[in-house]
């Protein structure tokens, strides 16, 4: 596959990045297992600098995510000067093109590494201090492309309610499952929605995977980039992005700590007992302690989550209706089956005790 994609590149390098070397080799970044699995393709110029990244899918199953991806990043490089978070810290799509029988999506390159690289290193997330500065590097990034990329601000209306909400627990009943837990909570999501009819609440291009490993950071701490972009839309309700950085972090606390318990969280112990007919996730313990504990790491996560909503006027009554919706939609999404239970016990759990947490009960 590189030497036909390669030979693409280089033939069409002049208009597609004026100036710049072309690529000279690559090599292969990566491969994912699930069932719309992708091939990752780094390349390189004869002087090993970065020269692009390609997507190559491995069957029709995974086309369809470098569409929407192409899609949405076209989208957002059409923006032009009105969105300086795109320029700096987003890919520009190069090309979307079948090579040797495969779609291949080419993007720019970007600099630095993964959050999670540090995220992973033990006694990152112990220290309150380094914690709270990967929450602000996300949420100013965040709060910026949402501003930029917003649309003009219209009041709830009964479209939007059946798109963001009636679709979204259509969807996931078909797809996902239901059960008593389901019908219960998400009878009371409908009401709820339907209270905030008429309120405006603000949409904004979504990436729809903001979490810590698509974060690109530099040896300064700088934020450098934000990739993977194929859950990416024009347009959606802006709390989608909120909800995903924090959910994810509070998840895998124990990743660096293979005994499960985390310094600098005491808390988290007794919530890996909570939903034992749950299943055996281990990292529904990170999501009963970040949403339902206490100690100052669930403070941070909702300090992040409503001072976005403050800063985007909406009211916290609204937690109540999107953060099921996220949930629903984390367990729509294609994959693994076992990643699919996983999130549908995270719904299941939040299903059996909304009361518990600050998300259903605030506003």
């Amino acid at each position: 596959m590189i030497p036909p994609l390669r030979e693409l590149l280089q033939a069409r390098w002049p208009a597609l990045r004026p100036g710049r070397p072309a690529p000279a080799r690559a090599i292969v970044a990566g491969v994912d297992r699930s069932p719309a699995a992708k091939v990752t393709l780094v390349f390189f110029d004869q002087a090993g600098e970065l020269a692009a990244i390609a997507k190559v899918a491995r069957s029709a199953v995974s086309e369809p995510a470098l569409e929407q991806e192409h899609e949405a990043l076209t989208h957002l490089w059409s923006l032009g000067g009105g969105a300086p978070s795109v320029r700096r810290q987003v890919p520009q799509p190069l090309l979307l093109e079948r090579v040797a029988g495969r779609l291949a999506l080419v993007v720019s390159p970007l600099a630095g590494r993964p959050m999670t690289a540090a995220y992973y290193t033990p006694g990152h997330v112990a220290d309150q201090a380094t914690v709270a500065a990967d929450f602000t590097l996300a949420a100013t990034w965040l709060r910026a492309f949402q501003t930029e990329t917003a649309t003009p601000l219209q009041p709830f209306d009964p479209n939007q309610l059946d798109r963001w909400v009636g679709q979204v627990i259509r969807d996931y009943r078909a797809q996902v499952g239901w059960s008593a837990t389901e019908e219960k909570l998400f009878t009371e999501v409908n009401t709820r929605a339907e209270a905030l009819l008429g309120l405006p609440l603000p949409t904004a291009a979504i990436h729809g995977d903001y979490w810590m490993g698509n974060l690109l950071v530099d040896p300064s701490g700088q934020l450098r980039g934000v990739i993977d972009w194929e859950r990416g839309r024009r347009e959606g309700p802006c709390l989608l992005d909120i909800y995903k950085f924090p959910t994810s972090y509070g998840l895998y606390l124990d990743r660096a700590y293979p005994s499960g318990v985390v310094p600098g969280h005491p808390d988290r112990q007794r919530w890996q007992t909570r939903w034992p007919h749950l299943g055996d996730w281990l990292h529904l313990a990170g999501f009963g302690y970040t949403y339902y504990g206490d100690g100052w790491f669930p403070q941070q996560i909702r300090s992040f989550i409503i001072s976005h909503l403050d800063a985007l006027s909406v009211p916290h009554a609204a937690n109540a209706v999107f953060f099921p919706l996220f949930l629903a939609e984390q367990a729509l999404l294609p994959g693994h089956p076992k990643t699919r239970a996983a999130n549908r016990a995270m719904l299941h759990a939040f299903g059996e005790d909304p009361t518990g947490t600050w998300l259903w009960t605030s506003g």
